[in-house]
């Protein structure tokens, strides 16, 4: 996941948020096609038809969210902010699948999400309470606690998805929706001149590499959430935080690392405790 931030905020370079979620989506079909291979046929019965109706619109403004946050905020500042996806995650996970969370996975999950907080730790010379604030004051943090607000359901009604049918049909079906949506959004915004897109030179590399990191990424997800409480998987999935901000020191330069260095580290304690 890490990998497929860091390809679209290259993207986001010189194209808009609308255009990068048809690029990371479409390109990503042609690498997700192969694994249906040998899968059982599944039905699109009225069960599915509903979910995907209720998933599709919360999946676009999370996406349209998520990637104007990595456009306008540094990576390592922005995606800590999904550390706050596996405590939203534990109340829809008990609401909607009935799952509980045993004590010391729930310290692993506070853990998780007090890395969150520690990778903003130089905003404590301002206060305690600084790093929340700036959540509040900065658009991009904002966002971002919207999308992890928004994934912690999707996530968890993702797996409702999985036992329907199988983990590689539903985030096929789930991505080729998602790219027939934005690809109409994107000719309705083509024909009005409100994009312009741009595949010049290394983007159109980046475009290819980000729709194979999103295919795998979907691919291990739904895999992963079959397997596992959603709370669980979600916090462990939680620790491409700690990538992204390597990539946001490496790639795109981006100071005060330590402090998200360190924060990154609290998560993996927490990630012990959800083992136990």
């Amino acid at each position: 996941m890490a990998t497929e931030q860091m390809f679209s905020k290259l993207l986001l370079k010189k194209n808009d948020p609308w255009s990068t979620a048809w690029l990371m989506c479409s390109l990503s079909l042609p690498f997700l096609t192969p694994s249906l291979w040998g899968q059982p046929s599944i039905c699109f019965g009225k069960e599915l038809l509903l979910l995907l109706a209720v998933l599709m619109p919360l999946e676009i403004t999370a996406y349209y969210l998520y990637l104007t946050a990595i456009q306008i905020t540094p990576l390592s500042l922005t995606i800590p902010f999904m550390a706050f996806t596996p405590v939203f995650t534990i109340i829809t996970a008990w609401i909607f699948l009935g799952e509980t969370v045993s004590l010391k996975g729930l310290v692993g999950i506070i853990l998780v999400c007090s890395g969150g907080y520690i990778l903003q730790a130089d905003l404590l010379k301002f206060g305690i309470f600084a790093p929340v604030k700036a959540a509040f004051m900065n658009r991009g943090s904002r966002y971002m606690i919207l999308v992890a607000l928004i994934y912690s359901l999707t996530s968890t009604l993702g797996k409702v998805g999985v036992q329907i049918t199988t983990p590689l049909w539903f985030g096929f079906i789930y991505m080729a929706l998602l790219s027939i949506i934005f690809t109409i959004i994107q000719c309705f915004r083509m024909k009005y001149r409100k994009t312009a897109l741009h595949l010049k030179g290394s983007y159109g590399l980046w475009a290819g590499l980000g729709g194979l990191t999103m295919a795998l990424m979907m691919a291990f997800h739904y895999l992963a959430i079959q397997k596992a409480p959603v709370s669980y998987m979600i916090s462990i999935k939680r620790t491409s935080l700690l990538f992204a901000v390597l990539y946001g020191w490496i790639v795109f330069k981006e100071e005060l690392i330590s402090f998200r260095l360190a924060g990154g580290l609290v998560m993996l304690c927490g990630i012990w405790f959800i083992y136990l």
